[in-house]
């Protein structure tokens, strides 16, 4: 049996992975409700998805895919509006995400050099992004190592996002950098500037909504209750209003006390803070990461310098068997973020029970084959 501690985001995708791969999956969740407080949506209309795929993924691996999930529902996921962007001198700016669209709108409102800034800056942060890919997205980040001198080069680990913004030859367009770390509740002189990449992903990728029949959009977290069918179709047992009281290593794997009893199980993901994560398995070195971080005002960590990417919680902690996946990983506290972090959790964890690759460039793998 595998235990997620939490119904965070990473650790439902997590569950539902796993299950579909034949393993049996517990969810211990101190709320009443599976699914409560996760925000999906990236802005305050709680409409907007970013990076789809990451969803269609998870659904595809883990049974019907989200197209026919949306089909049953009578739901669709269409583009959204462009986002409106409003200033402080009162002016404002609709934004497509199309490049040949963004070109011609930022040139017709600024001219023509801050619209070759603004181009050149996300041509930029494409290259960073197929960095930040291998550093907790589709692969583990495990340490400095991971940073070579490439890694580097594409990161820009010392440009913060107020030096980034800074360099924009126009004051909106610099307001538009400068809402990134806003969004995320972080301080920008302090924000490494590799995250303004989510500007380059809403370019490339898009910005989407879940719509009805008749086309009125849906709020976003539609796709966590068609998460939580998926656990039940796949048969994952949910322990609601049961809180976890500590987690250590036990005889065969991770011995898990809640408050109705004791788990003792081959595998745990825990999804929960480095605080709360650190209270539970009261081991020296989660301790020791939970002392290194502080909360956001939003999700996951407030970053003090680029050096916090060292400091967040890697996947494996103090307790053998237990993994981490939440807002909290690398990948950062993005909704599509979370999901690809409990995909790798997946795949860890699968891989050390079975000896078997399940990650997608594995042709070989075929779900089901797993013990239990």
């Amino acid at each position: 049996m595998i235990a997620v501690v939490g119904g965070g985001l990473a650790g439902l995708a997590a569950a539902a992975r796993l299950a579909r791969a034949g393993h049996e999956v517990v969810v211990l969740e101190r709320e009443p409700e599976l699914g409560a407080g996760i925000d999906v949506a990236g802005e305050p209309d709680e409409t907007v998805i970013t990076l789809p795929s990451a969803w269609r993924d998870l659904f595809r691996k883990s049974g019907r895919t989200l197209d026919a999930e949306f089909d049953r529902a009578g739901l669709t996921l269409v583009p959204a509006p462009a986002r409106t962007h409003r200033f402080a001198d009162g002016s404002s700016l609709v934004l497509p995400t199309d490049r040949g669209e963004q070109w011609a709108t930022l040139t017709d409102t600024f001219g023509e050099p801050a619209a070759v800034a603004w181009r050149d800056l996300l041509d930029r942060l494409d290259g960073t992004w197929q960095a930040l890919r291998r550093l907790g997205l589709e692969a583990e980040f495990t340490g400095s190592a991971q940073l070579t001198a490439d890694v580097r080069a594409r990161l820009r680990p010392r440009e913060s996002i107020a030096r980034l913004a800074a360099g924009l030859p126009a004051a909106q367009l610099t307001e538009l950098v400068l809402d990134v770390a806003a969004r995320l509740g972080q301080d920008p002189r302090r924000l490494p500037g590799w995250h303004a990449v989510r500007l380059s992903v809403e370019r490339t990728f898009g910005r989407w909504q879940v719509a009805n029949a008749a086309g009125l959009p849906q709020p976003a977290d539609v796709l966590v209750g068609m998460l939580v069918e998926r656990l039940a179709t796949r048969g994952v047992r949910v322990h609601a209003g049961v809180e976890v009281v500590r987690i250590r290593k036990g005889a065969d794997g991770p011995s898990i006390e809640t408050t109705d009893g004791r788990l003792d199980v081959a595998a745990a993901i825990s999804t929960l803070n480095p605080i709360d994560h650190a209270d539970l398995t009261r081991e020296k070195a989660d301790y020791r990461t939970a002392r290194a971080v502080r909360p956001a005002a939003g999700q996951g960590p407030l970053w003090a310098s680029w050096h916090t990417l060292l400091d967040l919680p890697r996947l494996q902690t103090a307790v053998p068997g237990v993994l981490v996946a939440s807002a909290w990983s690398p990948a950062g506290p993005d909704a599509w973020a979370q999901l690809l972090t409990g995909a790798l959790a997946a795949y860890r964890v699968h891989e050390e029970l079975t000896g078997e690759d399940m990650r997608p460039t594995n042709k070989d793998y075929r779900p089901g084959s797993a013990r239990r």
